[in-house]
């Protein structure tokens, strides 16, 4: 009889456990005791959580949304369980932490439980105080599922180790939790969560009396629209179907202003329930409220933190490794590259290939435009070059002409400026036919122009493509102006124009932009056929659209000299002081040919081959006044 009333008295302090869990649920003793929840944020949103849950409380509400947290973080709950029970204490500590791409962990502690509980023996004889306490360590664990045909899909299990103690007997049992979280492919911001609370519930023994936790299935959906100044509203709805009891309908709202200050309300089923929570830099501390007719009310206090980086932090932290990595080893290629091009530029030198050797060096130039020694060797082997070609020609004047031309035509190609190169190298053609140097410099610099066209049509149509349509009308401008004829580049200008009188609103000033281009290469190509009078008519235009277009203004000088042709006197005077300085030049009496030079510039000075004439006489001077073996 005396065992049997113990049993006895273990049941009515389980009773008295269970009834605090109905007091809150409405189950009649048929729910968990921690149907409470976990968190003042969940608990204030009428535990309409299972869909949102994006702090550790999601070890309760659905372990799949542990997935949802984007910081390692950490919650720490509690409570005092109603004012009718003043002793009963409810707590939770859950530690969750998602990493890059093996999920997310969490790990959880709940317990509930109350002292100072009057004990009797079989003759109702007082025989002190017992306490009760039930507790459940959680480890759940939530990972991506690789489908995405239809959306992005979480899975999450926990497994919970539950102890239950009354007095002097205690007992432990072992449960498991599986959730689902679902976010639509083609719906944002809308969440929906399921989790079988209990699928097996931890079942435990007091003396006689056996207890198992029941199941419970919760079907949630959540909503968030973000606002861009940082704020925004979170919206649940939940149906908890407990295995013995009622379905039941929550559910709860939230606004954030500015990731500050949060309002909430819900509702769990039974009555309304509320909360507030202030957050900054990471740190927050929630106020939750609930009340039961037959048991009054409680007021959870939770205080949370963010530790570390998030996911999105650590990805861009290794999106800039592997940017830094990349650009490591594109360097130690450009290194290696560089080396071998000068490597070959030399041999080159040394069989007395000039042009390979330049070549080579240009090469070496576009990987590292700044390498100050490579950009001496070149200028090096041009000078070469050129003496090689001045001593090639025997008529004076003729040899100074091709010489200008050939300088002029080096001097753009080591600059990449093919179409001016191009226009030298035909001039020496024209005054030397049989000039075989500059016949392959021009096929060349003709291989250049076409891999510069076909490098830029094919970027064009790329950017083209990826929508990208200023930086496309760029690079087919640049076609154009290496070949004005194309109708290719001219449909791309068109379609792109009307493309984008389409989707910008700023069409006048991009129209404008583009007109400005458009006067520009055209009168370059104007200025290039000897058409002046139409190159001032598109300059002027230009500078009434952009005034501080200064490479406009100095052509619209050129071509305005260009008109006013010179008299035949003049021509007789440009002529012969052209020849006196070329014969003070070929006897090394550069300064008198510079005397001579400057008076035809004074004449005539848009005269580009008297102002290269005296560059090259003054450059002579300079070499003449360095010593033999400083040069």
């Amino acid at each position: 009889m005396k065992k049997l009333f113990t049993v006895l008295a273990m049941v009515a302090l389980a009773c008295f456990a269970a009834g605090l869990a109905a007091a809150q649920e409405g189950t009649g003793g048929t729910g968990s005791v921690f149907g409470v929840g976990a968190g003042s944020r969940g608990i204030a949103m009428g535990g309409a959580f299972s869909a949102i849950a994006d702090d550790a409380s999601a070890l309760y509400y659905n372990p799949a949304a542990l997935r949802l947290n984007r910081y390692p973080g950490v919650v720490l709950n509690h409570m005092q369980l109603f004012s009718g029970f003043s002793d009963a204490g409810y707590d939770f500590l859950g530690l969750v932490y998602p990493t890059l791409s093996a999920g997310s962990i969490g790990l959880g502690i709940m317990s509930i439980g109350t002292g100072s509980i009057r004990g009797f023996d079989e003759y109702s004889r007082e025989t002190g105080e017992i306490t009760y306490r039930e507790s459940q360590a959680i480890l759940g664990y939530a990972f991506t599922l690789p489908w995405r045909y239809i959306g992005e899909m979480t899975a999450g299990s926990s497994v919970k180790l539950l102890s239950q103690r009354v007095g002097d007997y205690s007992d432990t049992g072992t449960g498991v939790d599986i959730g689902l979280l679902y976010k639509p492919k083609y719906v944002r911001n809308i969440v929906i969560g399921c989790n079988i609370q209990d699928l097996i519930g931890a079942e435990t023994k007091l003396v006689t009396v056996s207890d198992k936790v029941p199941r419970t299935i919760m079907v949630g959906a959540g909503y968030t629209y973000p606002f861009k100044n940082g704020s925004a509203v979170s919206l649940a709805l939940q149906m908890n179907a407990p295995q013995y009891d009622k379905k039941e309908i929550r559910f709860g709202a939230e606004y954030m202003f500015k990731q500050l200050l949060s309002v909430r309300l819900g509702f769990d089923s039974e009555k309304i329930t509320a909360g507030l929570g202030v957050a900054w830099r990471g740190y927050s501390v929630d106020y939750g409220y609930f009340s039961r007719d037959d048991a009054g009310s409680a007021h959870p206090i939770s205080v949370s933190a963010r530790i570390g980086r998030s996911i999105d932090e650590k990805i861009a932290y290794r999106e800039q490794q592997r940017l830094l990595e990349e650009e490591r080893r594109i360097q130690q290629i450009f290194t290696k590259r560089i080396s071998g091009h000068v490597s070959a530029a030399e041999q080159y030198r040394r069989d007395g290939s000039l042009g390979k050797a330049l070549d080579e060096l240009k090469a070496a130039l576009d990987y590292d435009p700044t390498n100050a020694a490579v950009a001496e060797t070149l200028a090096v082997v041009e000078r070469t070059i050129l003496r090689e070609e001045e001593t090639r020609s025997q008529n004076a004047e003729k040899s100074a002409l091709i010489s200008q031309h050939f300088s002029l035509g080096l001097d753009y190609y080591s600059k990449d400026d093919y179409v001016l190169s191009r226009a030298e190298w035909r001039n020496v053609l024209d005054l030397d036919p049989e000039n075989e140097k500059a016949r392959e410099y021009l096929a060349k610099t003709e291989e250049k122009l076409k891999a510069l066209i076909d490098e830029h049509r094919l970027r064009a149509t790329g950017l083209e493509r990826n929508g990208q349509l200023a930086a496309a009308m760029g690079e087919w401008n640049v076609v154009r102006t290496l070949d004005p004829e194309s109708a290719e580049a001219k449909q791309a200008s068109d379609r792109i124009n009307a493309r984008l009188n389409e989707m910008s609103r700023d069409y006048t000033e991009t129209s404008k932009k583009l007109r400005i281009m458009e006067l520009f290469d055209g009168a370059v190509k104007e200025f290039g056929d000897g058409r002046y009078a139409e190159t001032v008519r598109d300059l002027g235009e230009l500078l009434r659209l952009d005034p501080t277009h200064q490479e406009g203004r100095r052509l619209l000088l050129r071509a305005q000299r260009r008109m006013t042709p010179l008299t035949d006197r003049e021509k007789e005077q440009v002529r012969t002081l052209y020849i006196e300085g070329m014969k003070f030049f070929t006897q090394n009496e550069y300064s008198n040919a510079i005397e001579r030079w400057k008076r035809i510039l004074d004449i005539d000075p848009d005269n580009e081959s008297v102002v290269k004439n005296i560059e090259e006489a003054q450059k002579r001077i300079e070499n003449a006044a360095i010593p033999e073996g400083k040069r």
